[in-house]
């Protein structure tokens, strides 16, 4: 199945942080591609496995039916994409994160923690805003020729739609009542207040 083409290539292959080059494996031919394009393969790579953890986080997390769809459905799109450029980086030699970014793994954190009640609306506003900066990655990369500018406007109207959804369920979320307050530690402001400082 190729959902689980990923998933089973890094449980396979992965004993370190990184995976250069697995025994085995398709030996990576020289690499034709710029800096650039490798750079936007790794960045690619990187955010598709962090929607992927974050989607079956909030399937778990998530209160309402809507978000748990689209958490279903960010693991399963993004689990797609991020098989396309896994293939992309063994054929070229590219370093395949074990798991992602020290950024995600903040934010998953913070998520882990988030009060019940309020999960929904953080993890929201998150897809809403990674959706977007995504967007501009891939746009970017989309004015380009060659296998990675392919891929990009490929992927680009999945973004969209993903970026859509998110903002039409973000409005539907605000539409309804806050959740009751929840004792949070001192200091602690909720997103979107004045009340602390990063």
């Amino acid at each position: 199945m190729r959902r689980g083409f990923l998933t089973a290539m890094l449980a396979a292959f992965l004993s370190g942080p990184v995976l250069a080059q697995a025994p085995g494996s398709i030996p990576a031919s020289p690499s034709t591609l710029s800096r650039q394009e490798r750079n936007f393969i790794a960045e690619a790579l990187a955010d598709g496995i962090a929607e992927q953890t974050l989607g079956k986080l909030a399937q778990d997390r998530a209160e309402t039916e809507p978000v748990r769809r689209f958490a279903r459905r960010m693991a399963d799109d993004h689990g797609l994409k991020t098989d396309r450029l896994a293939g992309m980086a063994l054929r070229h030699g590219i370093p395949i994160p074990r798991e992602p970014g020290l950024s995600a793994r903040a934010h998953m954190s913070s998520l882990r923690d988030t009060p019940e009640g309020a999960f929904d609306r953080r993890y929201m506003a998150a897809e809403e805003e990674t959706h977007a900066r995504a967007i501009k990655l891939y746009e970017a990369q989309a004015e380009r020729g060659g296998e990675t500018g392919d891929f990009a406007r490929d992927a680009l109207p999945m973004l969209h739609s993903h970026f859509e959804e998110a903002r039409d369920i973000m409005a539907d979320l605000a539409r309804r009542p806050a959740p009751p307050q929840t004792q949070a530690p001192p200091g602690d402001a909720p997103p979107g207040t004045s009340g602390s400082s990063q």
